[in-house]
């Protein structure tokens, strides 16, 4: 890792802009380096963003690591079984279609096996992602409360749930839950470039 400059307000803002422009754990991970720098319990708000955006970050990368590698261990099971099964069929022509359906099983099952691993994968990923909008729940609340005084409690909900609700449906809920978190942490970051 490069050495880091924590030359205030100069390393706060690169670290931001590198982050707003595209967030990766390390550039979360230098982020907090300067927020420590900083100190003061804004800064430690901001702290508490960041290490939430980062822990985000690579449980996706993890995720979708494991995903990848999960669906080619089934595509080259899967292969392999049919493979034999083909061969067999190729040598032997006059199976009658209970062997047939006993040479096919094991296939089957591969690809059920696969296409189950594919589902456990969505229901874990649904979960980080639930974990992840409960965070940023209620950190929205705190922006709201703090930027919008005026506001009653029910217009807040109301405001918040329209900036989560897709977040928990739509189908690409990692790069809405990134947007979020990016423009969480501006509004945690922004007002301590603003300070001496």
């Amino acid at each position: 890792m490069a050495m880091l400059d924590t030359t205030e307000p100069a390393a706060l803002r690169s670290s931001l802009e590198r982050i707003l422009a595209e967030p990766t754990p390390d550039a979360l991970w230098a982020l907090q380096k300067v927020l420590f720098v900083h100190g003061g319990p804004e800064s430690a708000r901001a702290r508490a963003v960041a290490q939430a955006f980062h822990s985000f970050l690579r449980t996706l990368e993890s995720k979708s690591g494991s995903r990848r590698a999960s669906r080619f261990s089934a595509a080259l099971g899967t292969a392999a079984v049919g493979s034999v099964s083909i061969a067999e069929l190729r040598d032997r022509q006059d199976y009658g279609i209970r062997e047939l359906l006993q040479l096919a099983l094991p296939a089957v099952l591969e690809v059920g096996a696969s296409l189950q691993s594919a589902e456990a994968w969505e229901i874990e990923s649904r979960l980080i992602y639930d974990e992840h909008v409960w965070f940023l729940y209620e950190e929205l609340w705190d922006a709201s409360t703090t930027g919008r005084p005026e506001s009653s409690a029910t217009e807040r909900a109301e405001r918040i749930d329209a900036v989560l609700d897709p977040a928990i449906a739509d189908s690409d809920r990692a790069a809405l839950l990134v947007e979020i978190f990016r423009s969480v942490l501006a509004a945690r970051v922004l007002p301590l470039l603003a300070t001496p």
